[in-house]
């Protein structure tokens, strides 16, 4: 069967298994028909480990009847297992008379995708912003994102990013983020908002009440952000105001701690109903699902994920992201089941969360799936994907280095973007590709002195040399790799995350923001590196004390 048959076949198989074969009451209502442990189930989202279906999972879908799958890169090895994943689990819950399933997934883009095979990789969302046509870049990222993942059989989006970047060493949002400016946050944010409300697929904004100016990644330990309400208000919460505004369905919470908006010592804002309820609902009218973010998280450690799943809801969250640990699964649904009937969890706000969940999943056709899906076209929007990179490589600084000449030194870490893949591309595969007398190391994001020395030595044999950075101010042994080329030989430097690696190698004769580390945008780097294509992006963000928002050069000189 030809690759492109297989996924149409896939994915009509797992449209066809979300039929809704929950017995409604004669009123018609689905929830009403639910059992309190079902319901429950609902609110939750499971994940697990490895390429089959565990027996927990298969579990938590049957006796349980939870609400969603979130799905990582180690669930499949490309589109086609993908599709196949999501039609035998949908099959599960369908054999047990369960709400069809919510199948979630983290595709931003950039430095942050789990189909690496048989989708298209596309440009995150800082280099979206840097193109010279952003919203409309933004819109047709959007739009494959959301035909490519329908035909899969994912029927929801974990983006976008509504973060405002004013935080260059902010070590989890950076590049994911479309601006330090929270207009320009705001304005992309609703034009994805709007690309897939026109395509009629699920997406969120997060992480609110805004992420992006912490220094503390959420995933490892407990980010403050000590901002006063005045500066909230301009800065972190337009953007929400505005995906509000645009209609989106759903809002994901950040686990981070906001003392002007819950001075409660050390409260991470999911587990506030000061921000979850009153700030989020009644002040600004948000009237979707609200979700939270991964509860095995870091941020959340001294609670615990089961007993935050539980103060999440108490505060106003809808739909819980349980992970892998499936003992905390099962203890969140027990306690979340024991709260409704001891009253410390209101049967009425369950309900209410549960409608939530399932006119959701009515809205965006996960109760129907009655409709085929056509197979994407993959040529076509790897084109698109390209030029989306090609539009957004930004040159910030040239001292007669660019373009390259002579024979090259490519250097660059084998991990850069938040989510690797084995195998993927670097810029140094992706210049000996053009070029094939250039040389190219790999480097680990702390290269070792013994490696740096391997470098320079090898600089030697080179007339320039290309550097790619990654977040430079938590990898500093990069910085004394840069210097150390830089002594050598005239040094090109790629920023492969976010564009504020200059602040650590302010001499540095060449710059250049690629914004991530995916195969497209490599190419568009190698290009304008090599000459092959003039610079056109144009830097989105400020780079405080070197660049201001809209800088770049067009040509060389």
């Amino acid at each position: 069967m030809k690759r492109r048959d297989f996924l149409r076949a896939a994915a009509a198989s797992a449209i066809a298994a979300c039929a809704p074969t929950t017995t409604p009451t004669a009123s018609g209502d689905v929830v009403a028909a639910m059992s309190l442990e079902r319901k429950v189930g609902q609110l939750m989202s499971v994940a697990f480990h490895g390429t089959k279906i565990t027996s927990s999972l298969e579990s938590m879908i049957r006796d349980r009847g939870v609400g969603g799958v979130i799905l990582y890169s180690e669930n499949f090895t490309d589109a086609a297992s993908l599709a196949k994943l999501v039609a035998d689990l949908d099959q599960i819950a369908r054999d047990a008379k369960s709400v069809p399933l919510f199948f979630e997934i983290d595709q931003e883009g950039g430095p942050v995708i789990r189909i690496n095979k048989g989708a298209t990789i596309l440009p995150g969302q800082m280099a979206l912003a840097a193109t010279a046509d952003p919203e409309r870049s933004v819109r047709t990222a959007a739009t494959i994102a959301a035909t490519e993942l329908r035909a899969f059989g994912v029927n929801w989006n974990f983006a976008p990013v509504a973060d405002v970047n004013d935080e260059p060493t902010n070590p989890i949002i950076s590049n994911r983020s479309f601006s330090s400016d929270p207009a320009r946050v705001s304005s992309l944010v609703t034009a994805a908002v709007q690309a897939y409300s026109a395509a009629g697929f699920f997406c969120c904004a997060k992480h609110f009440p805004g992420h992006g100016s912490t220094t503390t990644d959420s995933h490892t330990g407990l980010p403050k952000i000590e901002a006063d309400r005045e500066t909230l208000d301009r800065i972190e919460l337009p953007p929400f105001r505005a995906a509000i505004a645009a209609g989106v369905p759903a809002i994901m919470s950040a686990h981070i701690v906001v003392p002007a908006l819950d001075a409660t010592p050390e409260l991470p804002v999911t587990l506030s109903r000061a921000v979850m309820t009153d700030l989020l609902r009644n002040t600004m009218g948000f009237q979707g699902l609200v979700v939270t973010d991964d509860l095995e998280m870091g941020a959340l450690k001294n609670v615990g994920e089961a007993a935050a799943g539980l103060r999440a809801l108490q505060a106003g969250a809808d739909y819980l992201l349980f992970r892998f640990d499936e003992s905390s699964q099962l203890e969140g649904h027990r306690l979340i089941t024991e709260a409704v009937r001891s009253g410390s969890l209101g049967s009425a706000d369950l309900d209410q969360s549960v409608r939530r969940v399932v006119g959701a999943k009515r809205r965006f056709g996960v109760l129907d799936g009655r409709r085929e899906q056509s197979a994407p076209d993959l040529a076509a929007n790897a084109r698109t994907a390209l030029e989306l990179a090609r539009g957004a490589t930004t040159l910030l600084r040239n001292r007669g280095v660019l373009p390259l000449r002579g024979r090259i030194l490519a250097v660059s870490p084998t991990n850069a973007d938040i989510s690797f893949f084995e195998g993927q591309a670097t810029l140094g595969s992706v210049i000996v590709a053009k070029r094939p007398d250039a040389i190219a190391q790999s480097m680990p994001l702390h290269p070792s002195a013994a490696e740096i020395d391997k470098v320079v030595i090898a600089s030697r044999a080179a007339d320039m040399v290309v550097v790619g950075t990654t977040n430079l101010f938590a990898y500093p042994e990069q910085v004394d790799l840069v210097r150390a080329l830089a002594k050598e030989k005239p040094v090109a430097v790629v920023a492969l995350r976010g564009p504020y690696d200059i602040l650590s190698i302010p001499d540095v004769a060449a710059y250049l923001c690629a914004y991530d580390s995916r195969e497209p945008s490599l190419t568009a780097a190698a290009e304008v590196l090599l000459g092959e294509r003039k610079p056109s992006g144009s830097l989105p963000a400020i780079v405080p004390g070197f660049f201001s928002i809209g800088a770049g050069m067009h040509d060389f000189a």
